[in-house]
């Protein structure tokens, strides 16, 4: 029943990710695959049991619960404002979400 479970949430996800990146017409190449990358990190955060307070993505990089709903909160932002045409208020969000992303970036060096 478990696993039954996990292929059907691991399809609903990849069809919804599919359907998300869609909604970014209005945004140029660079923009897209700026948030395609971004969406990529950001939808690696999951907490492992309920009410864990640290999450992890798939970088390394550890960030607060709140801040990990705040990310996907910015991106689903950005892709509305792709798809209106306000290429300016993306690029913003965008930039805001790649900045928290950086500071929190661990390198395997």
């Amino acid at each position: 029943m478990n696993n039954r479970f996990l292929v059907l949430a691991s399809v609903a996800l990849m069809l919804g990710s599919t359907a998300y990146a869609a909604g970014t017409v209005g945004c140029d190449e660079k923009l897209t695959n700026a948030l395609n990358e971004c969406q990529r990190i950001v939808g690696s955060l999951r907490a492992d049991k309920a009410g864990q307070m640290r999450v992890f993505a798939s970088d390394g990089s550890e960030f607060t619960a709140g801040q990990a709903q705040w990310m996907k909160g910015q991106l689903r932002l950005v892709a509305k404002a792709c798809a209106d045409g306000d290429v300016a208020d993306a690029t913003r969000r965008l930039a805001d979400v790649q900045e928290l992303l950086q500071e929190h970036h661990r390198s395997f060096t």
